[in-house]
């Protein structure tokens, strides 16, 4: 890919490239769409709407500590301009929760989808939670500009921008990444940024972190535990000295924190865990360390023998993962212990992992099904019988998987609907291929269709009902009808490797930087 940051996604389709003023309308309308949507999968359904819980049965309950840090740190300073030219700081925002959010107000899909979720969070939380909105993209962002565009959003947000420099460093402060993608078309620029939420508490601690499509109650959740659970004043007042804001308290000499950031972790056969680590508040990013993993089960016995995990780094991005692959037995609550030692210092850590049961998925480690996904070649260049996608990027239906792995090609297979809505997921995972397929161009992004349906006059008509769609073959061959999952657990997403071989795969509400970190550890050779 061109190397960029890992989460979002740029506009590729010109046609898109409008003046400012209609770019406004668009993006609150979609602003507008994404609530609708929320507000179905809060439960208020369309006559015959299938109710979205029975779309995963066997998913876990909402965890909301999963989305905390495990070391609550000092929020990075946040020093910018709002819509009516004033100095803005985070700290004046002591006393309330504040969720921050890095985007652009051209983005046709991403950022509107964000905020429209954090906007029914809000809502759902009540009075006394405001959310900021800092702007990748100051040269359009202007302050005139955002003074127009802050009239349609949520209650309890602020628009802020500044100078390049400016949001460069602060950006950089929060770990978000961003760049410019050009559409070779004058003036017709996109952005491709990180689209992570993160809360900060009433003391300026950051407290969570929800990757992108995270839905509201899981926000409104953790925003209930984190004003429950408030840290002393004292936590808040650390200034940060680096990029990485150092840790409210400091953890002991030897001792490690262990964040499991895998989106899914899967039962039976070895798969991946992503870990991230930090010791005494500061991240071990280091691209040399080996950290060993140990499998324990609910007594705390040993399960297996350690595995040795794989640092990985993607290409411009901050942030080292090790990636284990773990061995669990069956589906429920497990623990691993880690272990690593660091210029002659040994640290040790554990954390909580929650495996699900793969039913008939494709296993991993196992061969990728060899059935062929449809192209637009194989459909005369109807894109309408290949996708339902109404603003379809049609890079992601280009070529088969029997095609890439015939030809020895790493691949992700994208298994997603965008007009056939079975949860609240569904066409997530088909905006995350859009930034991913950029990113890396070596690799296969491959988009496939569910369901069975015909188009009538350019229509796309699903066979059936969403109550009981019926998979298409391909969709079918990958195993993800079965139990416990069903035909309605919305989006899959699989990554193969240039053998043929599955590593990694997701379901439901995902991050990319999971599927960043698995591409990347396959082009290293691991």
């Amino acid at each position: 890919m061109a190397q960029r940051p890992a989460v979002s996604q740029p506009d590729d389709d010109a046609a898109r490239v409008l003046d400012g003023g209609f770019w406004l309308v668009v993006a609150m309308a979609a602003a507008c769409g994404v609530l609708v949507l929320a507000t179905i999968a809060r439960g208020v359904l369309a006559p015959g709407a299938a109710s979205p819980q029975a779309a995963a049965p066997s998913a876990p309950p909402l965890d909301a500590a999963s989305f905390l840090y495990p070391t609550p740190r000092s929020a990075p300073p946040i020093e910018l301009t709002d819509p009516d030219a004033k100095a803005f700081t985070l700290g004046s925002t002591r006393g309330a929760p504040v969720l921050v959010f890095f985007g652009y107000t051209h983005c046709p899909d991403v950022c509107p989808a964000t905020i429209g979720t954090m906007g029914l969070a809000m809502d759902a939380f009540g009075t006394g939670v405001r959310a900021v909105f800092v702007t990748v993209d100051p040269e359009r962002d202007t302050t005139t500009w955002l003074k127009e565009y802050v009239r349609f959003l949520p209650a309890g947000f602020t628009a802020l921008t500044g100078t390049d420099a400016e949001i460069r460093t602060t950006a950089d402060a929060w770990g978000v990444r961003y760049a410019r993608v050009e559409t070779g078309v004058p003036g017709a620029y996109s952005m491709s940024h990180s689209a992570e939420v993160y809360l900060v508490d009433a003391d300026g601690v950051l407290r969570a972190r929800f990757p992108f499509g995270t839905e509201a109650e899981a926000m409104t959740a953790v925003l209930r535990k984190v004003v429950a659970t408030t840290l002393p004043v004292a936590a808040a007042t650390a200034p940060p000295t680096s990029s990485t804001p150092p840790a409210a308290s400091a953890a002991p000499v030897g001792a490690m924190d262990v964040a499991v950031v895998s989106s899914a972790v899967w039962a039976r056969s070895p798969g991946p865990v992503i870990l991230t680590l930090s010791a005494a508040g500061s991240p071990l990013n280091d691209p040399a360390l080996h950290p060993t993993v140990q499998l324990e089960g609910p007594s705390g016995d040993a399960v297996g023998g350690p595995v040795v995990a794989t640092p990985v780094q993607p290409p411009g991005v901050d942030t080292v993962s090790y990636v284990a692959s773990v061995a669990i037995p069956a589906s429920g609550d497990w623990r691993i212990e880690v272990a690593a030692t660091r210029e002659g210092t040994a640290f040790a850590g554990s954390a909580a992992v929650t495996a699900l049961d793969p039913g008939t998925t494709a296993p991993l480690g196992g061969p990728a099904p060899g059935v062929r996904t449809p192209t637009l070649d194989d459909v005369g260049g109807n894109a309408r019988a290949v996708t339902t996608d109404p603003a379809p990027d049609l890079r992601l239906s280009q070529r088969s998987t029997a095609d890439a792995l015939a030809a020895g090609q790493a691949f992700v297979l994208v298994i997603d609907s965008t007009k056939f809505r079975v949860s609240p997921a569904c066409g997530r995972a088909i905006v995350m291929a859009r930034y991913l397929v950029d990113r890396w161009r070596d690799v296969g992004f491959i988009h496939l269709e569910p369901y069975r349906y015909s188009v009538v006059t350019d229509t796309p008509v699903l066979d059936g009902s969403l109550d009981n769609p019926t998979l298409t073959e391909p969709a079918a061959a990958w195993g993800i009808g079965g139990a416990p999952w069903g035909t309605r657990s919305m989006p899959w997403v699989f990554v193969v490797d240039g053998h043929g071989i599955v590593r990694a795969k997701y379901q439901g509400v995902m991050g990319s930087a999971d599927v960043d970190v698995i591409v990347s550890l396959i082009e290293q050779g691991g």
